[in-house]
């Protein structure tokens, strides 16, 4: 057999496997894997209903802050393994920073086992 019609089996064969793997991988809209811990933590947030403490629902009727910015920070933030603690057993308390034009407002977030609590607005340290 020559080397071209090799060729040609080969990348026929490829592009029919590429074919059924982008439809029965991607067109089923099969979860992503994170294998970050940072990652993992806010792939948990997004799970969870959110709560509110007394003072950021002031923020809130205040309009220091609306519940959007909070999501946003919740979904793509940065986490802060130095500053969270870990290692409490009924809730983790998580440090979390925002990102782009949200950078100026950080989080400190209670991730209990059934809902996620907004606990304060920390300002941003330089």
């Amino acid at each position: 057999m020559k080397f071209v019609n090799r060729l040609a089996y080969y990348l026929g064969g490829l592009s029919l496997g590429m074919i059924c793997f982008f439809f029965f991988f991607i067109g089923k809209g099969a979860p992503s894997c994170t294998w970050f811990p940072e990652g993992r933590v806010l792939n948990d947030f997004k799970r969870k209903a959110i709560y509110f403490s007394p003072e950021i629902s002031n923020m809130l009727e205040n309009k220091d802050i609306d519940t959007l910015s909070i999501q946003m920070i919740l979904a793509y933030g940065d986490v802060d393994f130095s500053k969270s603690i870990t290692d409490t057993v009924p809730c983790k308390f998580y440090h979390v920073s925002g990102k782009q034009e949200l950078k100026d407002v950080t989080l400190w977030v209670k991730n209990c086992s059934n809902k996620l609590i907004v606990e304060k607005v920390l300002p941003v340290e330089e």
